[in-house]
């Protein structure tokens, strides 16, 4: 049942219908915040303007309706006479702030969040260059694929320790440059100096005296650069996203999905880039030039302008000590995740599983499951292929090719849809509706109707959009505006959720694949797994979530 505040037309106070108590007494039912230096102003004015009604149920105040200004209080709060009570959140009047939603400060604007998100392109490119030029390399001097495997486990497991304790020594930053440039400038050096080596591998190696049958100079300058490049990107990945949630304000929604929008042409840039100039090992210069270029276009201008305030600290714990509690980030994050973002976390896991495990297979699932291709020799055939072989190369140029393309369409157009759909649906609403499209790889699994199977990939862009870009969101929402010292702890122990999920899927791909279903097992697995997460979403994530 409602109950409705109102003013008392006898005394023209604003009182509590559930209770009766005067609003200068703050009665339970009624707990508001308001901003005014003098506590006294918390009893109704004489001359009230503007007041409707207060809707409340027994959990919280719902202020659709609410908006307190009156001309004696202009008087009482001298210094700031154009203020209302309450905040507003994201530009939005007062009266549209819910009071189940934190206070919020405001946001940078439009334009500075371009600037501000921009890093996040060059992160992605980094990313999906790995599958792009380093994946072959590797393959090129490790010819068997459990060696390739092994080292690319290196990713998930890198991710998974480095990520938290790079939010947690972000937090705790005192420098006076800000919190988190220091560590994008020290990651963008560090990423820089990789590639540089990396893109010289070969004539490096053969200068130390390395042949064609012989390469080891050349292996292990590419394995130390794989785990240098995976710390110092998962530096750069967790510092740009808490920059951004930093200045976004209350305008987190939008800074997620500017940014989502950044990776998402990250990773048409360097699928484009092969398209154009063939495979990235066989033009390893340009390919180097082009990410060193990115790099620096999105990064430099983050650190010029982004002014951040230095904190100050009263902590006197030692650099030692500080590198000792960030060592145990993911641990210490996971087991003081509050609720909702635990369960969010969860959800992350099984709905990173879930597509991966379609993704690191896509290519054999077209040609071998949908197109009933064969895979021996179809890389090296030329003109004399089979059928069974071209088939299975039109599979995989379908997977890589026009799947990959309309998933990263699709992805864009959602992300500039996310910010509303989040203010009309709210956070929980939106998430259980986004997860739907992702259980459809339970029929995937078993189809091979091309068209069916292709849509089913690009609606599962929405899934992957949606769990991966309201992350930060939904940490600031719960835990709060402002300089909060969790948020680079927490914003590490989603990311380690994700590793975490990829590392499950390096695990139990290999032992999957001797089944009947092959590569259609651990798809179907990826559904099962994602409607494991509908149902955890329908049954335990509760955010109320509004936020543009």
């Amino acid at each position: 049942m409602m109950e409705f505040a109102y003013v008392n037309a006898a005394t023209q106070e604003l009182t509590c219908r559930r209770c009766g108590t005067p609003w200068k007494n703050v009665c339970a039912c009624l707990t508001l915040d308001i901003e005014c230096s003098d506590s006294t102003t918390r009893a109704a004015s004489p001359v009230v303007r503007g007041i409707e009604l207060i809707e409340m149920s027994t959990r919280s105040v719902d202020m659709d309706a609410l908006f307190l200004y009156s001309e004696s209080s202009l008087s009482q709060c001298s210094k700031s006479p154009k203020q209302p009570f309450l905040y507003s959140d994201s530009g939005l009047s007062p009266c549209k702030r819910r009071r189940d939603e934190p206070l919020m400060l405001p946001g940078c604007s439009l334009a500075f969040m371009l600037v501000l998100c921009a890093p996040k392109m060059a992160v992605s490119m980094a990313w999906s260059a790995q599958w792009a030029a380093f994946g072959p390399q590797l393959q090129t001097i490790f010819v068997a694929p459990w060696k390739v495997q092994l080292i690319q486990v290196i990713g998930p497991i890198t991710g998974l320790l480095v990520a938290p304790a790079a939010g947690v020594l972000s937090d705790q930053c005192a420098s006076a440059y800000g919190r988190r440039r220091p560590f994008i400038f020290g990651s963008v050096l560090a990423t820089l100096l990789c590639w540089c080596l990396m893109s010289n591998s070969y004539a490096i190696g053969t200068a130390c005296g390395d042949s064609s049958s012989n390469q080891v100079v050349t292996a292990t300058i590419l394995v130390a650069c794989y785990l240098w490049m995976d710390v110092s990107v998962n530096v750069l990945q967790t510092t740009a996203n808490l920059i951004i949630a930093d200045f976004a304000g209350g305008r987190q929604v939008t800074g997620a999905a500017v940014g989502s929008v950044y990776s998402t042409l990250g990773s048409l840039c360097v699928s484009g880039y092969i398209w154009l100039f063939g495979a990235a090992q066989e033009s390893l210069s340009g390919f180097f030039g082009m990410l060193m270029g990115v790099l620096l276009l999105t990064c430099v201008p983050v650190l010029l302008f982004a002014q951040e305030m230095p904190v100050v600290t009263t902590s006197t714990t030692s650099l030692l000590g500080r590198l000792h509690h960030a060592s145990l980030g993911v641990y210490t994050g996971v087991r003081m995740l509050p609720q909702p973002l635990a369960v969010y976390s969860f959800v992350l896991l099984l709905l990173s599983y879930g597509y991966i495990a379609y993704n690191g297979a896509k290519g054999q699932y077209f040609g071998l499951h949908v197109y009933d291709g064969d895979a021996r020799g179809a890389d090296s055939c030329g003109t004399n292929c089979t059928a069974a072989q071209i088939q299975y190369r039109d599979g995989v140029n379908i997977a890589g090719g026009s799947t990959d393309t309309l998933f990263n369409a699709a992805s864009l157009l959602y992300f500039f849809c996310l910010p509303y759909l989040v203010r009309w649906f709210g956070v929980r609403r939106l998430l259980l509706a986004s997860t739907v499209p992702q259980t459809l790889l339970v029929v995937l699994a078993f189809s091979k109707v091309v068209a069916l199977d292709v849509t089913i990939v690009v609606l599962c862009a929405v899934t992957q959009g949606t769990i991966f870009a309201l992350q930060i969101p939904v940490i600031m929402h719960v835990i709060g505006y402002g300089e909060q010292d969790g948020l680079g702890l927490y914003a590490g122990a989603f990311n380690s959720a994700n590793c975490l999920g990829q590392l499950l899927n390096f695990a139990l791909s290999s032992a999957l694949l001797h089944s009947r279903l092959q590569y259609g097992l651990p798809i179907l697995l990826g559904g099962v797994l994602s409607i494991a997460a509908l149902l955890v979403v329908y049954s335990r994530f509760h955010v109320r979530m509004k936020t543009f």
